[in-house]
C-alpha cells in the first residue's frame, strides 16, 4: 500500500531563524513511500548529520533553586556556583539542602535522603548538593560527595517511585563537574501536584508524610494532611478542565462536520509561576526538531503532521504561538499550538486522505491507521520537545478523532471508519469503534525520560488508539530503531 504526501517536507529555510537554521542543515526533499506501513527512505539526509548538534543545543537547560538564591540564570550546575555559595555562607532553606556525602548505592532506599525527597516534593520541590560542609545550616567548604555513575542515578529514580507513595515523577540527578578530587552532586525534587507524598516509617511501623519547613524536616498532622489532599484533587479536576476546554478549541479549528480529524492536547500538571515567553524564531526551532524527532520515531517516515505544517509562519495567540498550515486548502491541513505554560496542541484533517497504490482519496469519515501512529509520534515529541526547552514535570495529553457530521449531509449516517495498513497476514478489512464514536485516549506521561524508555510511552499511547478502533498491531512505530547519527 502506498501513501502519498506532499513533495517538500516543512523545514527551517526562513530568514528569521537563520540562527536556528545553523543547526538543521536544511535537507533535500525526503521521497518516503509506505509499503504495508514501513518507510523507505532514500538517500542520506544532511539533517541527521545535524542531530548530533541538535541534541546539544536542546541540552535541557535548568534553574534550580540555588540559580535563584546566587541570583544566576537558568544554566548547568557548576562547580564554580558551589564555590560562590560557600563563599557567601549561603544557609539552607526549605528548598536547598547542604549534605556531605552520598550514602552508599545499597544503602540508599533506607537513608534519610527518601524522607528529604519526599518532603521537598510536600514544599513545593527543592535540591539537595552533595559534597558541602555545613556549619550552623551555612555552607562553609567541600568535601568529597561520592561517585554518582548511573547506576546510582537509576537507584534514584527506582526508589523515587518505589519507596514513596504516590511516586514522585521527575526526580533527577547531576554529576556537577569539578576540577579536583572533592566531587559535587545533586539530587533535584521538582513540585509535585500529587501530594502528600508518603513515607513507610519502620519504626512506628506506619505511613507518614514529611515537610520541609525552612531548613528542617517536620511531619504532617492531620489538618495539613487534610489540605494536602483536597488541594491534590482541585488542582486535578481544575487541570482536566483546561485540558478539555483546549481539546474544544484545537477540534473546532478545523471543520470536524465537513471532515474527519485527528486532535490532541497536553498540558503540564504543574504550572510553572514562571511561564516561558518564546519568540518565533524559537518557535520554529521547536517545531522542526519535533518534526525530525517524529520522523526518526517513524523509521524515518514523513507521514505525520508537523510536515504539513509551517514553523516560520507561527502567529501569536493568547501566551502562545498558533503554527498555521503549510497549505490554505490541502487535503492534509494540520495545525500546531505552542503555549507559554507547557501546553501543546496539534490537529489534522485525517478524513479525505490520498491512499492506495492510485493515490486516490478516501471519504471524509475513513481514517488512516497510518495516520494515527504518524499523529501521536508528532504529538508526543513536540510535547517532549517543549518539554524539554523548559521543564515542567509530567504532562496530561488527550488524544481523540473528531467526526460530527451534520444530518442533513449525505454523510450524515455515516460512522468513523479506520483503514488498516493491509497485511497478507493479518488482513486489511476497515474497522469502526464500539457505539461508532471515537473516545478519547487519556494519559499521563513523563517528557524527562530518557528516549528510549519515552519511546515506550508513544508505542502505548498509539497502540490504545488503534485498539480502540479494532486494530491490534502498529505497522510504522517501533522501540526497534538504529541509533542515531
Amino acid at each position: 500500500m502506498q501513501v502519498s504526501r506532499p513533495p517538500e517536507s516543512n523545514r527551517l529555510n526562513h530568514p528569521d531563524i537563520a540562527s536556528h537554521a545553523k543547526m538543521l542543515a536544511a535537507p533535500d526533499p525526503r521521497p518516503v513511500g509506505i509499503s504495508h506501513g514501513r518507510a523507505r527512505v532514500g538517500g542520506a539526509r544532511s539533517a541527521l548529520r545535524a542531530r548530533r548538534t541538535v541534541r546539544q543545543y536542546y541540552e535541557r537547560v535548568i534553574h534550580t533553586p540555588l540559580h535563584q538564591l546566587l541570583g544566576v540564570g537558568p544554566g548547568p550546575l557548576t562547580e564554580q556556583m558551589i564555590d560562590a555559595a560557600i563563599a557567601q555562607g549561603l544557609v539552607e532553606s526549605d528548598r536547598l539542602d547542604w549534605k556531605k556525602h552520598l550514602p552508599a548505592e545499597r544503602d540508599f532506599k533506607t537513608s534519610g535522603i527518601v524522607k528529604d525527597v519526599a518532603a521537598f516534593a510536600n514544599s513545593g520541590g527543592g535540591i539537595l548538593i552533595f559534597g558541602v560542609e555545613e556549619n550552623q545550616k551555612a555552607a562553609s567548604g567541600r568535601v568529597d560527595a561520592g561517585d554518582l555513575n548511573e547506576s546510582y542515578e537509576r537507584t534514584i529514580q527506582a526508589v523515587s517511585y518505589s519507596a514513596i507513595s504516590p511516586p514522585v515523577i521527575g526526580v533527577r540527578s547531576y554529576k556537577i563537574p569539578a576540577a579536583g578530587n572533592d566531587r559535587l552532586a545533586a539530587i533535584i525534587v521538582p513540585a509535585s501536584v500529587d501530594g502528600p507524598h508518603l513515607i513507610f516509617d519502620g519504626n512506628k511501623q506506619s505511613f507518614s508524610a514529611p515537610l520541609r519547613v525552612n531548613s528542617d524536616t517536620q511531619w504532617m498532622n492531620e489538618r495539613l494532611l487534610e489540605a494536602s489532599y483536597r488541594a491534590r484533587f482541585e488542582a486535578a479536576r481544575r487541570g482536566h478542565e483546561h485540558l478539555e476546554a483546549l481539546y474544544i478549541d484545537m477540534t473546532n479549528s478545523f471543520d470536524p462536520h465537513r471532515n474527519a480529524v485527528l486532535v490532541g492536547v497536553a498540558r503540564p500538571r504543574l504550572l510553572s509561576p514562571n511561564p516561558k515567553r518564546r519568540k518565533q524564531p524559537e518557535i520554529a526551532a521547536l517545531t522542526a526538531k519535533a518534526q525530525d524527532d517524529a520522523w526518526y520515531w517513524l523509521g524515518q517516515g514523513d507521514y505525520q503532521p508537523l510536515t504539513d505544517v509551517t514553523g516560520y509562519g507561527a502567529r501569536p495567540g493568547l501566551r502562545g504561538w498558533i503554527v498555521p498550515p503549510t497549505e490554505r486548502v490541502s487535503w492534509r491541513r494540520a495545525r500546531a499550538a505552542i503555549f507559554d505554560d507547557g501546553a501543546v496542541g496539534l490537529v489534522w484533517e485525517a478524513g479525505g486522505h490520498r491512499y492506495g497504490a492510485n493515490g486516490a482519496n478516501l471519504p471524509a469519515h475513513h481514517v488512516p491507521a497510518d495516520a494515527v501512529e504518524g499523529f501521536v509520534a508528532a504529538l508526543l515529541a513536540l510535547i517532549k520537545t517543549v518539554s524539554d526547552d523548559a521543564p515542567a514535570g509530567d504532562v496530561e495529553l488527550l488524544v481523540g478523532v473528531e467526526w460530527m457530521p451534520s444530518e442533513y449531509t449525505s454523510a450524515g449516517n455515516e460512522r468513523l471508519v479506520f483503514e488498516p495498513a493491509y497485511d497478507f497476514v493479518r488482513g486489511g478489512n476497515s474497522t469502526t469503534t464500539l457505539g461508532g464514536n471515537y473516545r478519547p485516549v487519556h494519559r499521563v506521561v513523563d517528557p524527562s525520560q530518557e528516549e528510549t524508555v519515552y519511546l515506550q510511552t508513544v508505542v502505548d499511547v498509539a497502540i490504545d488508539c488503534l485498539n480502540q478502533a479494532g486494530i491490534r498491531h502498529l505497522v510504522r512505530l517501533s522501540t526497534d530503531l538504529p541509533a542515531r547519527w
